[in-house]
């Protein structure tokens, strides 16, 4: 089981990790939106582009934090 201070080092880096991954993840969601026809330009459509990103976020997320605390454990136990 990690300390305190090894568990906020693991979320420090997933957290600068998510940044540097949704940024630029932000910008091709709204390109794909924009090519898929979500134009956001009443509240229908935003709510569309909220749930689309919220979707593709949250695959994202789910697939970088399993790596990050694979590397944690696994660098624990070396």
């Amino acid at each position: 089981m990690p300390n305190k201070a090894e568990a906020i080092k693991e979320a420090v880096t997933d957290v600068v990790l998510g940044a540097m991954i949704n940024l630029p993840l932000g910008f091709v969601i709204l390109k794909l939106a924009n090519i898929i026809g979500i134009i956001v330009t009443n509240t229908e459509q935003n709510i569309q582009l909220v749930i689309f990103q919220s979707i593709i976020y949250s695959f994202v997320a789910i697939i970088r934090k399993t790596y990050v605390r694979l590397y944690f454990a696994k660098k624990q136990l070396t």
